[in-house]
């Protein structure tokens, strides 16, 4: 299980190279593999992909296009399974050796199949599969899953890569949200099929309390007390208790069921959100008293518009994930950047039953090929983001430009300090140094991004770029600058998440059941993390040789949190000019 597509692809091109080192003369091992995606991303059918669903949308419109025979690929795919029992038969030539998606992508246009049935009917011919960590975390999703490999986990055995994105996506799917968008499409669908007046009042209940608090908060994120929020409920329907209320959800989860049939009969495609708010507060009512859910109105600013969402925010990963590690055979977790103590706390590694064992590996990569810095003299917490200590990042900036042979990585703390740095001359002094500046923006779509990234890259080849970004984003986590791509990295400011509602619910909720470790695990390691994950951008490769920068002194007081390969090589830069040249130039005359 990894994180990106471009991850998956890495596995197959290693599994390539492994197979050919493999011949059925020596060890009678025939090794295939598949990578698979989502359904929305293996899916070519155009009525599908024109809604731009969600995965939960997505797997009911696509089961009804195949209940009402509306999907040409899907049946042309039945038809030829048909004509074998063996679905590699179809193509054995491509099948019975590693294969990525892409490539199966590729092959179902040109024959007009499925690719997403293709790969699950594929599943349980592979040796190994390939996947996004939804595919066994996601509870709505990893049954189904389960039962296409043929196999119960207790008969796998699970390596998840890159592990420490793991912790966020266990409470991820454990959480839930309903926005007034998704009950405005609830109402129209009560009114239209004639619902019970209590059900279409009880949406218009909590739209108009939406709408209200969406003008009034002056914060983007407010906690909620959910006890005495559904008691609010309970009084505007004029039910008694709570067992009247679950009986009510119940019945709209029911009626939602009929609508849905009505539908499909009717040969119309249905986008289930009347069930899917059922769910929400059916959810609502299992946790509303537990200590390990956080409940809170959340708004955002896109484009100018204000959006509110109401939301059940779960705490703790190990709800989910000790299930599954429960399950498994056995479990390989790897991250080149983890901190094992915290990882086995929240995984909850001790809890499954199984023996566990926590191993360090010693780095690959030569210290020669290695720079590792801390500039004192930056501060870049709020109160000193001053016109001064920008301009003081800046000059320290230009000396590490000033030195890189070729492209250079700044990962900003946050977008506000990234166009803080842009506000006092950025551009300007890439410019000065003969280098290009390329921005990350918010919102930019996969392939703008990619487009992006590509551009930055070919500078390398001339006098060299800077691309601008922020810690956490896709480009400094899931993107490789290997050789000249990035010679340098800088970390701007150490990228805490903003002290919210929630974050002080997971310090607080930490703090009880981890031995008043809250603001160490909720805070503290998350944003070294995020900084470990950017520093290790340029080196990829055994032969890569890269400089690291920690641009802000407050790095000094977390230095055990830095992962070791880097910690072991790690400098204290004084805050002098030109100090930063003089320690980098020897590094790149080398």
């Amino acid at each position: 299980m990894c994180r990106t597509h471009s991850q998956n692809r890495r596995i197959i091109k290693e599994l390539i190279k492994i197979s050919q080192k493999i011949t059925n003369d020596d060890l009678k091992v025939k090794l295939n593999a598949l990578s698979i995606r989502g359904r929305n991303e293996m899916c070519l059918n155009e009525t599908l992909l024109s809604l731009k669903l969600n995965p939960k949308e997505a797997m009911s419109v696509c089961a009804d296009l195949r209940k009402n025979r509306n999907c040409i690929h899907f049946l042309n795919l039945l038809k030829k399974r048909g004509q074998s029992e063996n679905p590699l038969s179809i193509a054995p030539e491509l099948f019975n050796k590693p294969i990525d998606a892409e490539e199966l992508i590729k092959f179902c246009k040109e024959k007009r199949f499925c690719p997403y049935f293709l790969s699950k009917f594929l599943l349980e011919a592979m040796k190994v599969i390939i996947c996004n960590y939804q595919w066994l975390f996601n509870p709505f999703i990893r049954e189904s899953f389960i039962e296409f490999i043929g196999q119960d986990l207790q008969n796998c055995i699970l390596v998840l890569d890159e592990c420490h994105n793991v912790i966020d996506v266990a409470t991820d799917v454990n959480s839930k949200k309903i926005t007034p968008y998704s009950l405005r499409l609830c109402l129209k669908d009560l009114e239209m099929y004639r619902s019970p007046i209590l059900m279409q009042s009880f949406v218009r209940i909590i739209l108009d309390h939406l709408n209200q608090k969406k003008k009034s908060l002056r914060t983007k994120e407010k906690a909620i007390n959910p006890e005495n929020f559904l008691e609010r409920i309970l009084e505007k329907l004029g039910l008694n208790d709570l067992n009247g209320f679950k009986n009510f959800l119940e019945d709209l989860l029911d009626f939602s069921i009929a609508i849905h049939e009505e539908k499909l009969a009717n040969g119309e495609i249905s986008r289930d959100f009347i069930g899917s708010l059922a769910e929400f507060w059916l959810k609502w009512l299992s946790v509303y008293s537990a200590d390990n859910y956080f409940f809170c109105y959340n708004v955002k600013e896109i484009k100018g518009k204000r959006s509110i969402s109401l939301e059940i925010v779960a705490l703790d990963p190990r709800e989910i994930a000790i299930p599954i590690l429960k399950r498994g055979f056995t479990c390989l977790n790897l991250s080149g950047t983890v901190n094992p103590y915290v990882y086995n706390n929240l995984m909850g590694l001790n809890e499954c039953g199984k023996s566990y064992k926590g191993i360090i590996a010693d780095s690959p990569f030569s210290k020669n090929n290695i720079k590792a810095i801390i500039t004192e003299g930056v501060d870049t917490r709020r109160d000193n983001r001053t016109h001064d200590m920008y301009k003081k990042m800046i000059d320290k900036i230009d000396e590490v430009l000033n030195c890189t042979p070729a492209n250079i990585g700044i990962f900003c703390a946050s977008y506000k300090i990234l166009k803080g740095l842009l506000a006092n001359g950025l551009e300007s002094i890439t410019q000065n140094n003969n280098k290009k500046l390329f921005v990350e923006e918010p919102g930019l779509s996969a392939s703008e991004n990619a487009m992006l990234v590509d551009d930055f890259k070919s500078e390398a080849s001339n006098s060299g770029a800077v691309l601008l970004g922020v810690c956490g984003g896709r480009n400094s986590e899931g993107e490789d600058y290997p050789g000249g791509y990035m010679n340098s990295v800088i970390i701007a400011g150490v990228p805490y998440h903003l002290p919210t509602p929630r974050v002080e619910a997971k310090i607080k909720y930490y703090d009880k059941v981890f031995n008043r470790q809250g603001w160490n695990f909720a805070y503290l390691y998350p944003a070294v993390q995020r900084a470990n994950q950017a520093s290790g951008r340029p080196i990829r490769k055994i032969s890569d040789k890269g400089a690291i920068i920690f641009m802000d002194s407050r790095f000094k007081a977390k230095i055990k949190w830095i992962s070791e390969w880097i910690r072991k090589e790690l400098e204290i830069i004084p805050d002098k000019p030109n100090a930063i040249i003089q320690n980098l130039s020897p590094f790149w005359k080398v």
